[in-house]
């Protein structure tokens, strides 16, 4: 049994792989992303053929969120160019908060009135918080594909980049407090909120001063092999340390400024004073880790489809969600656009663009880590099964309709 399972598995990977890779190549054919294809192999070996079963990976579920909540903020964090972010930083935050405020409220309040029996008020906010932002690896693949049809778009790429970089803690970190206000019915909501300002201010001091000391070492150990197998270790140890130290929620905004801090020594060193000729191959950095975060990614994607339950009450509410935040998109982007005087490409695309992704699907199992014996949360599977469709919704419509539409009002 162990042996059938064991080849199933290793099938599993492989295939996954092989599919992540040539839907990555189909995406500048068909214009749908490869998310779209993991996923959707996922469901079709899981819900569809039922060829594994879920109770498995539901049982792995906190090492596979874990790992890929490092990872993903990593890889945003040594990809950010701090210049850049400090140029676009007002438009990107006022943005991804005004967005996140306006979709969670709308959001909970619309899954209290049509799912009363499965959402309380707290809850659909957590559903809410969950999908409030947008997702770094979707938005990029999108923006790939979307400068190809539109060229010279660098000011709108770098406020939905740095607005997707900036969405994610606060996502996590929302959700987080959130489930703890559902837990712990007493915590009053100005404690949550000191809560959050404090794992934030903890969590992105922790995240550069370890940032800075790895720093230093890769500096000493510039030229040697398996340098990077090193950082991934340590990125590992600062999350966990964060998590344990801080308090949940604290690993994914250190693992965010740890990579932050390490390919952006210099600037940030020189802006507080501190003179050092460090040298990081930055490059070399980025390319191994983007092979590793390709693999995180398929294998995410897919294992998301294996555990959800598909039917179509799930589906109708998504798309009706959906609808919902595109709409709350639209408004908020053309309002934020008119009060910071966004140049009329940066309101068109930043207001069209929006997608969720692999954040998504990773807090969806937050119930499930957080109470795995179902005493607040009787039915965590819900999370997930609702996050599919949304995630799916805005995806193709961010991938395939918001491009053309763009271009029409821009030609």
């Amino acid at each position: 049994m162990i042996d059938v399972f064991a080849d199933k598995l290793f099938i599993l990977v492989t295939s996954t792989l092989i599919i992540c890779y040539i839907s990555g190549l189909f995406y500048q054919k068909t214009k749908v992303p490869d998310i779209i294809w993991v996923l959707g192999f996922g469901i079709l070996l899981g819900p569809v053929l039922g060829y594994f079963d879920k109770d498995f990976f539901l049982e792995i579920s906190p090492i596979m969120s874990t790992l890929a909540l490092s990872v993903i903020l990593f890889d945003a964090g040594i990809n950010v160019d701090i210049t850049t972010l400090m140029k676009t930083m007002a438009k990107s935050t006022i943005l991804a908060i005004s967005t996140f405020v306006t979709v969670v409220g709308s959001v909970g309040l619309l899954l209290n009135y049509l799912m009363p029996g499965s959402f309380t008020p707290l809850q659909g906010l957590l559903l809410g918080s969950m999908i409030g932002g947008t997702s770094t690896i979707a938005i990029f693949g999108i923006l790939d594909g979307l400068e190809k049809l539109i060229p010279g778009i660098e000011s709108a790429r770098v406020i939905l980049m740095m607005e997707s970089v900036i969405s994610d803690p606060i996502c996590i970190i929302a959700s987080i407090t959130l489930i703890r206000m559902i837990m712990l019915p007493d915590v009053s909501i100005v404690n949550s909120l000191m809560d959050i300002f404090t794992t934030f201010l903890l969590s992105s001091g922790l995240g550069l001063a370890m940032g800075q000391m790895w720093a230093e070492v890769l500096d000493r150990l510039r030229g040697r092999p398996f340098t990077y197998i090193l950082t991934i270790s340590i990125l590992l140890s600062a999350y966990v340390i964060a998590e344990r130290v801080i308090g949940e929620g604290g690993g994914p905004m250190t693992a965010l400024c740890f990579g932050l801090m390490i390919t952006n020594y210099g600037y940030i060193t020189k802006r507080i004073g501190i003179k050092r000729n460090i040298k990081i191959d930055k490059r070399r950095l980025r390319e191994f880790h983007e092979e590793i975060t390709f693999f995180v990614k398929a294998f995410f994607f897919v294992y998301i489809g294996l555990i959800v339950t598909i039917s179509m009450s799930y589906i109708e509410i998504g798309l009706y969600i959906v609808v919902v935040i595109l709409v709350i998109r639209f408004v908020v982007a053309t309002g934020v656009a008119r009060i910071l005087d966004f140049t009329r490409q940066e309101k068109v695309i930043t207001r069209l663009i929006f997608a969720q992704g692999l954040p998504a699907f990773v807090m969806s199992q937050l119930p499930f880590i957080f109470d795995p014996n179902r005493h607040y949360f009787l039915n965590p599977e819900i999370y997930p099964n609702l996050a599919v469709p949304i995630v799916l919704g805005t995806v193709l419509f961010a991938a395939i309709a918001g491009p053309v539409i763009a271009k029409k009002q821009l030609t």
